[in-house]
């Protein structure tokens, strides 16, 4: 439920009595009117007009009382509003009755000034019973209602008329402005929260709230390019219900449209509106069309995108939700293009910077919350594999430091190649890296290795001169976590010592090797 643009207990005194005071002083002067009337009536001895005097007298007494009272206690006022209406519609009733009928212009017209206050002050039901009571007041007590009985039921419903299209027109005025009032509210709660928005996750929850608070949407998603032929929708919302991340293409879509012609898109009815070549519907979330479509492109920095919102009703959006959009999407824009950035130095400050690996701070708290994730796992196997490159001095003083710079590139791919998403590896210094394990076993650690070991056995680089120069074998020591040792930092040194142990043993090997893996997996056995 909206709540009304202007209720007296939140409207200010300044703001009450900007909207109290044209209507009322108008009354005043209509009532002033009717007091000039009267004292010439009594100048010109037409004595049959001089009630005019009191009654423009008592009008302007009343009208100053009420608009203090408005000015001063709205919120008070307020439980009074039922008591106001009837007395207004007895004071203007009349005003009806006992002035002369070609001076009812004047009383009619403060019958509309009155509606307009307490549509504006109140609600519409104050007004509407307003209105009948005059109305119903002057029908039934009319001196002149047997004489010209049509006349005046033609002309109090015209009033009527009048007074209830005036009456609904500024409630519907006001409901609209206090839409656009709610909406600007939303955009801007959620302009300053989002300035604070660094992590793409966040960005996309407020984008979604936002348009849940400012726009009456069934559905509505939010797409980046990953290259030139598909959008990854990252934020999906159908019909009440989110949907996991997905993909669509871009051509042929309208989303795709947006996209390509970086303009804005409003389809009130899609069954009728829709006339572009090559265009068709897209379903995702939902096995549903929508009927009324927006589509409105983002972009700012590395973002290239689009918002969308959808009804399965035609016709369910206006120009306000569309200015809206349109507002909502700049800013997600900008946010998410600073998330994106944040991100990138976030992953440079983690990261070697010639191997794109992670560096060595940073593979110790992986190493670290693996090992206590490991523990609430309870005792699920976490396997570090500490490697290093054989001779690698020896091959930048025969083959030069690009090439050395070169074999650790190709040694990071290598390892690459033969773990999971869920793995990483680190440089730890030099030519030395560790390899992170989760949820791996020893044997299965081994196995890694292994297949590490041999691609780079099979590699081969070339020189300068394009002749292929031989790679340096590698090194590696497997140690497991809390199958062996439960301390992280016991953990690395039994790791480094094997690694050590497999140079000394004669370089390119893996120690232990699968004799030892088989012997300590192994269930026990009982005679």
């Amino acid at each position: 439920m909206l709540r009304k643009l202007i209720f007296p207990k939140n409207v200010p005194y300044r703001e009450t009595r900007h909207l109290a005071q044209p209507a009322a002083l108008t009354t005043i002067v209509l009532c002033g009117f009717l007091m000039l009337y009267g004292v010439q009536a009594l100048f010109s001895s037409n004595l049959h007009i001089w009630p005019l005097l009191p009654l423009g007298v008592a009008g302007v007494v009343y009208a100053v009382a009420l608009r203090r009272a408005i000015v001063k206690t709205p919120a008070e006022l307020q439980k009074w509003r039922w008591p106001t209406a009837l007395i207004n519609a007895v004071c203007v009733a009349a005003g009806l009755i006992f002035i002369p009928e070609y001076f009812h212009a004047i009383p009619q017209i403060m019958m509309v000034l009155i509606g307009a206050i307490i549509v504006i002050l109140w609600d519409r039901a104050a007004t509407y019973l307003f209105i009948l009571l005059t109305i119903g007041f002057h029908f039934l007590l009319s001196p002149w209602l047997a004489i010209n009985f049509w006349p005046f039921v033609f002309n109090d419903v015209t009033l009527f008329l009048l007074g209830f299209i005036i009456a609904e027109t500024i409630h519907r005025l006001n409901v609209a402005t206090q839409n656009r009032i709610q909406r600007l509210e939303s955009l801007n709660e959620f302009a300053r929260k989002i300035v604070y928005s660094l992590e793409t996750d966040e960005v996309l929850a407020l984008v979604g709230a936002a348009i849940q608070n400012a726009i009456n949407a069934d559905t509505y998603f939010l797409g980046i390019t990953e290259d030139n032929e598909t959008i990854k929708v990252d934020l999906i919302f159908d019909d009440g219900q989110y949907f996991p991340p997905s993909t669509a293409p871009i051509e042929g879509t309208l989303s795709g449209w947006v996209i390509r012609n970086r303009r804005s898109l409003f389809i009130p009815d899609i069954r009728n509106d829709v006339d572009f070549e090559g265009v068709k519907t897209i379903l995702i979330g939902k096995n549903q069309t929508n009927l009324s479509w927006m589509g409105v492109p983002m972009r700012a920095g590395h973002i290239n995108g689009v918002i969308s919102v959808g009804s399965y009703t035609p016709n369910s959006f206006d120009r306000t939700d569309f200015d809206l959009l349109e507002n909502l999407a700049q800013h997600a824009a900008m946010a998410l293009d600073n998330a994106y950035h944040h991100a990138e130095v976030e992953a440079q400050s983690h990261t070697d910077s010639l191997t794109s690996a992670y560096n060595h701070n940073y593979i110790v708290q992986i190493l670290n919350r693996e090992a206590e994730q490991s523990k609430l796992d309870r005792g699920g196997p976490l396997s570090l594999i500490m490697l290093d490159v054989d001779h690698f001095k020896q091959y930048n003083d025969n083959y030069g430091h690009i090439m050395g710079d070169r074999v650790l590139i190709l040694l990071t791919e290598a390892i690459r190649t033969h773990i999971n998403a869920t793995d990483a590896i680190g440089r730890w210094g030099g030519e030395e890296f560790a390899v992170v394990l989760p949820n791996t076993s020893g044997m299965q650690a081994l196995v890694v290795a292994k297949r590490i070991q041999e691609t780079m056995n099979n590699l081969a680089i070339q020189g300068r001169d394009g002749k292929d120069l031989p790679v340096p074998t590698v090194s590696q020591g497997i140690a497991v976590f809390p199958t062996e040792i439960d301390d992280v930092n016991r953990l690395i040194d039994l790791a480094d010592q094997r690694l050590y142990l497999a140079k000394e043993r004669g370089r390119n090997q893996v120690e232990p090797g699968e004799e030892y893996w088989k012997q300590l997996e192994s269930p026990i056995t009982s005679n």
